[in-house]
Order: C-alpha cells, then structure tokens, then sequence
C-alpha cells in the first residue's frame, strides 16, 4: 500500500531520531573507551567509571558533543556537499547547463513551486545525480558534467524529475541527515587524501576515514530501497515518460558513476550507488538491509512496464486498426515513440519505413504490453533498416553494431578506414589505427565536446579513476559483445591518463567508441599536449 504524505513525514521525523540516538551511542562508547584507557593508565578503580554521577557525567557530555555534531553538519550541510564537489551552479552562457536550468524551472511550476531548488553541475566526466536537503530548508540537485553531456533533454527531464520527488516527498531530508553526519566528513577527508602519496593509505587519515564510512554505512540499514521505486513512480507522473528514465538508466548502468569523485559516504543521495556493487544488483533480506539502491534491472522492468500507460492512450485515440478514420489493411500495424516522446501511430510497414526519425533504438509496440527496441523486431528489422543500409553509397561491412544490431559500414576517419554505425554513429576502429587517428585530429571539435574534454582533465581524476577500477565488480556492468568474434568486450578507460571510457575486445585488437567518444579522445591529447609546454614553463 503506498504511504501517505503523513505517514513519510513520520517515519522521516522517526528517522532522523534514529540517526541522532545512533549518533549518541557512538559518542557515548567512544567516551567510554576512553574513559576506560584513561583509568588503566592512571590506575584509577574500574568501578569509579561505574557510578551514578560518572555515568550521569558522560551522558551528559555525549549528548552535548552529539547535539554540536549533529547541528554543525546538518544545518548547513548542503552548501558543504557543494563544495566538496566543486559543484556550482549552471552556467547560462553554456546551451547544455541553460537546458538544466530551464528544466529546473519547469519541474518547480509543475510542483506549483512548493519548495525552491536550485541546480548544480559536479565538474567530473562520472555520470550521476544526487539531491540534498538540508535543515535550514536548501534544497539543490546536482548533475554531474559527464551525466549531463550524455542525456537528450527527455532524459535528464526524467532525472531531475526523479530527483525532485525525493526533495519534495521529504525522504531527501533524512538521507542527507544520514549522510552528512559520517559520508561528508569521510568525503573531506578522502578527497584530501586524494592528493596524498600511495602510502599515505597507512596514515591516521586514512583509518579515520575507513571509520566514519562504516559508521555512515550503518544509517544504510535505515534507508529503504523502496525509496528509489517511489521516487522513479514519481517521476512518471510527473514528465509521463518512463522510457526516458529507462534509457537514463540503462546509461547509468554501463559507465563510470563517481567512485573516486563523489565520496563513498554519499552514495545514498545518488540516482545509482557510485560503486558499482554485486549487492546493489542483488534480492534477497540481506541486500534489502545494507543496500540503499534496488537493482537497476528491476527499476527498469517497473518502469517499462508503466510504459503502456502512456500507449494505451494513443490507441484509445485513434482505435488498434485504424488512423484519421480511414480503414486499414488487415497486416500488422505497429506504435512508435517519437523524438519527442510521443507515442505515434499505428502505422504498417510501409509507413514506418517512411519515418525519418525511425532507428533500431525507437521504442516500438504492436499494441499490446510488450514495449522493445525496433531491431528486436525481426520484420521490422528486415523491412525498414536492412532496406535503408541497401540504399547507401558505403559498404557494409560483416561487423555488426553492438548497440544497434545493424551491419556497419566501411567509411573514413581522419583518412583512415573505420567501421561506423549508420544509425547511432558508433564507430569500430582497429587498435594499431587509434594513434594515428589521433596524432591527425583533423576535424575540429564542438564546443561541447571540448568542455567536456577539459572537464576530465581536472588535478587528481587519474588516482580517483584508479579507485573505480579497483572497486569495480564487473558482474554488475552490462557488457556488449564485439562486432567481429562476439566475445563480450572489456568495459575500461581507454588509459589512466585519459578518461574516456571504451569497449575493448583483447581477442581481436578491436575498440568500440560510441558517439563524441573518439573526437573527445582526441580533444583531450590535443589539449594536454598544448598544456605542456606551458606547465613545464611554469613549473
């Protein structure tokens, strides 16, 4: 049974007491523990730590440094999240950040502007979004740069959306109780320590921050997953497009999330845990107890479910089997989700063939519940992509698309022979050709391309990156096959240096780049080696 605004209202305030009287323990044994060295060294009776006023005394002075800690980290602890991101706010001058700022006014007049919220971007190439809520009433949704430059306006619609409902349903609060009490401070530090040599890891630092992550993990067994699915329905109702939080998702689940660049302490504000952990995916009382987030698989099974909704309506409007009140031939006829993220239709073969914006990643239904990618459809796949690919001047190749499931076709890059998707633009390109591609870099970048580029080339992405890696669990990363002997494919970074993510096959020397990947990669040599000379002379 859903809950009720009253019924979250007090289970938060029941929450947040919770966190408070934790809080109070930990300060109280901690006390105590120290109470307890302090009488062996100055042997003092053990029965003295026992008395009435000696008690009454630690009471007291656990709850006076609880109350200090917890007021000084939850007042204010939205402007201290943003700083430990580097987070600020859009810049309107830029096409991509006046998208989020106006969708953020967009969401405030859908919510009849309730609560105000402003928006944030996190410079790192991670792809994540988090809300935070603080006592003194801030409330802020912060994008990470590398989410933001990925997501069509649908999508990231969906995200804030998603975000919103936390903010507004009041679960933010008590989450950003839990992780500002611990995960900030263990954040601070981790992001200190960041810059620190490799053996700094033996340090106090070190071991004061692995303490305060396991004490933020204990708020994780009063932070419930069901959160998530409320928070994904809310979304829906408010933008009526679950699709587009699926694809959000589906992104989300394939790439860097921020380990290493949003503290670990924080992954409970996150969309998606930053870590990419077997327990996050997994079902079961255990996982329900220590994980703050469902497994994406079933966030999206929900949601694609809901997806029907939305089509069921079309087909209230036009009727199965006929449009513009003209009858319609007796062969299947079928729904299609346009750019817009509208449901079209119905249209037979012939007519979706027409379709310029129609591609094997269309969402397609023939009227019933289920709702797939078009190339799933074998006769749709044989009568509208395969006849478009026939049409074109360039070869095709015998390598298929990993993501489109087409042939791809034989083009030139920089003057060098490639295998690029018609439909996506993805491109295949052999190992031993990637340096000479790039030592060319005769195309000029985009200016969001290179805004990108030099958002990954911030001061300490290199060991935060080697965090990711050494956290990763790759069971939890969907993974693509490669075109040529279908293996799966190696989800990495192209090199430590250069954070673009990429689909290696070790078997056949091949690399998958999706869209903008390669023209970034190149961006970014272009820029460090400018930078050189430069950091050499100033040095």
């Amino acid at each position: 049974m859903p809950l009720t605004f009253v019924q979250v209202e007090e289970e938060k305030n029941r929450r947040i007491w919770i966190f408070f009287l934790v809080l109070l323990l930990v300060y109280f044994a901690a006390l105590m523990g120290l109470m307890a060295a302090w009488a062996q060294i100055f042997w003092i009776d053990d029965a003295a730590l026992f008395r009435p006023r000696s008690i009454f005394l630690l009471v007291l002075a656990s709850l006076i440094t609880a109350s200090v800690h917890f007021c000084f980290s939850t007042l204010d602890s939205v402007r201290f999240l943003k700083k430990n991101l580097s987070a600020a706010p859009p810049d309107l001058r830029d096409g991509i950040h006046r998208r989020l700022a106006n969708i953020l006014q967009e969401i405030q007049v859908v919510t009849g502007n309730k609560r105000r919220i402003e928006g944030a971007v996190i410079p790192t190439l991670a792809m994540n979004a988090l809300a935070a809520v603080d006592l003194r009433g801030n409330a802020t949704i912060a994008i990470t740069e590398g989410l933001l430059s990925k997501l069509t306006r649908p999508q990231l619609e969906a995200v804030v959306a998603h975000e919103a409902c936390h903010i507004l349903s009041g679960d933010c609060l008590e989450t950003t109780v839990a992780a500002s009490l611990f995960g900030l401070p263990a954040a601070v530090i981790e992001k200190l320590s960041s810059t620190w040599a490799p053996q700094a890891r033996l340090s106090p630092a070190f071991f004061l921050t692995w303490g305060l992550l396991k004490l933020s993990h204990l708020f994780h067994l009063f932070i419930s997953r069901e959160r998530e699915y409320r928070a994904d329905a809310g979304a829906v109702r408010m933008t009526r497009n679950p699709l587009a939080l699926v694809e959000a998702l589906q992104l989300l689940s394939r790439n860097w999330r921020g380990t290493g660049s949003i503290g670990n302490g924080l992954e409970m504000l996150c969309i998606v845990n930053t870590a990419a952990a077997l327990t996050d995916e997994s079902d079961g009382w255990w996982a329900d107890l220590i994980s703050t987030h469902p497994p994406i698989r079933k966030r999206i099974e929900v949601l694609s479910k809901m997806a029907h909704v939305g089509l069921s309506e079309r087909i209230a409007q036009t009727g199965p089997n006929t449009g513009a009140g003209t009858a319609r031939p007796a062969q299947p006829v079928f729904y299609a989700l346009d750019p817009r993220q509208q449901w079209q239709g119905p249209y037979v073969l012939t007519e979706l063939s027409a379709l310029p914006w129609i591609s094997p990643l269309t969402w397609i239904s023939d009227g019933g519940q289920a709702v797939e990618r078009a190339w799933k459809t074998p006769m749709i796949d044989q009568a509208v992509f395969t006849k478009r690919l026939t049409q074109e001047e360039k070869k095709p190749s015998d390598f298929i698309c990993p993501s489109c499931r087409q042939p791809l076709l034989i083009t030139s890059y920089d003057r060098t022979q490639v295998f690029q998707c018609h439909f996506c633009g993805g491109l295949l390109v052999e190992n031993a050709k990637i340096p000479r591609i790039i030592a060319r870099a005769e195309s000029l970048s985009t200016e969001r391309v290179q805004s990108l580029s030099k958002a990954v080339m911030r001061k300490n992405q290199t060991r935060r990156m080697e965090r990711h890696l050494e956290s990763l669990d790759r069971k939890t990363i969907p993974l693509r096959n490669c075109p040529k002997c279908k293996n799966p494919m190696t989800r990495t970074f192209y090199t430590l240096a250069y954070l673009i993510e990429i689909d290696r096959c070790s078997f056949c020397g091949l690399t998958w780049f999706d869209p903008d990947e390669l023209e970034m990669l190149q961006c970014m040599i272009v820029n460090k080696m400018a930078a050189d000379p430069l950091e050499r002379r100033t040095a």
